[in-house]
């Protein structure tokens, strides 16, 4: 009798083995990621590459789209600042246009001598100053543009001179100072060329300078055109003769070209102007050399 208990108690022990084991595991297999199942693994793959190549896409529009339209924005951003400060400025020189409209032209001559005062004494900022001022009560002021691009060009800043002194030649072309300068400015930048057309004019407009021909022959010089240069120079000495800077760059000038006359006449000249001249006798051998 108890033989057939025994296989019965073996299957309910069993039974019960089995099914605490199964209620111990079922919340793990409840919460299996199916992610490890090699279907379910492939289709989350092949998802993730989708989606990363759709994130690839849309930054690269997103690239393409900044590159073609952050320069435009900028642009009318930058153009809207810009046309905001001509307002400005236009509201701000109204102001002023109506109130210095019964300056005197002798209330501009004053400030024109204030602005020259104030550049002797070399405050340039005054100076600049004032005739910016001249220019703001008579924006055709040739005098105060003129003199303004001198400072510019005095004071080194070369391209505010340039963009000045072409302003003056918008107002008038009969200015042979203004073609000088513009022409010192051309050499500051290494355009010997304009420099030399600069000074052409201005020599057409005034040939009674000898330090326009003077320049004119440097200019000819850094071309290494020595028969110009020395052609220049002696309209030079034409207007001043007696001039010892101009005498000492014509010996210069034929001692380089190999001009034997021409650098014993200069030697000459020279030597009547001032006998005791320490460099005459360094002069005399070279002149022997050639």
């Amino acid at each position: 009798m108890w033989y057939n208990i025994i296989p019965i108690l073996l299957i309910l022990i069993s039974g019960i083995i089995i099914f605490y084991i199964i209620t111990k595991k079922f919340p793990a297999v409840a919460n299996l990621d199916l992610s490890t199942l090699p279907r379910e693994k492939e289709k989350q793959v092949k998802q993730r590459i989708i989606n990363n190549r759709l994130k690839r896409n849309l930054n690269r529009w997103s690239l393409w789209f900044r590159r073609i339209f952050h320069p435009v924005f900028n642009y009318l951003v930058d153009h809207s600042k810009e046309l905001y400060q001509k307002l400005l400025s236009a509201r701000e020189n109204l102001a002023k246009s109506a109130s210095n409209k019964n300056v005197s032209a002798s209330e501009i001559d004053e400030l024109l001598l204030a602005a020259e005062e104030a550049k002797k004494k070399e405050d340039f900022g005054t100076a600049e100053k004032i005739y910016i001022q001249i220019i703001s009560i008579d924006s055709k002021n040739v005098a105060a543009f003129k003199f303004l691009g001198q400072l510019y060009l005095e004071t080194h800043k070369i391209e505010e001179a340039k963009e000045t002194l072409e302003h003056v030649l918008k107002l008038t072309k009969e200015d042979a100072d203004v073609y000088a300068n513009l022409a010192e400015v051309a050499k500051e930048n290494g355009q010997l060329e304009r420099a030399k057309t600069y000074y052409v004019e201005s020599i057409k407009l005034n040939n009674e300078n000898g330090q326009n021909y003077f320049n004119l022959a440097e200019i000819y010089k850094l071309q290494n055109n020595y028969k110009e240069a020395i052609k220049s120079m002696k309209e030079t000495l034409k207007i001043e003769p007696k001039n010892p800077k101009y005498l000492d760059a014509m010996f210069n000038l034929s001692i380089i070209s190999k001009d034997k006359a021409e650098a014993l006449d200069a030697y000459k000249k020279l030597k009547d102007i001032n006998p005791e001249n320490a460099k005459l006798g360094e002069m005399k051998e070279q002149i022997d050399e050639l």
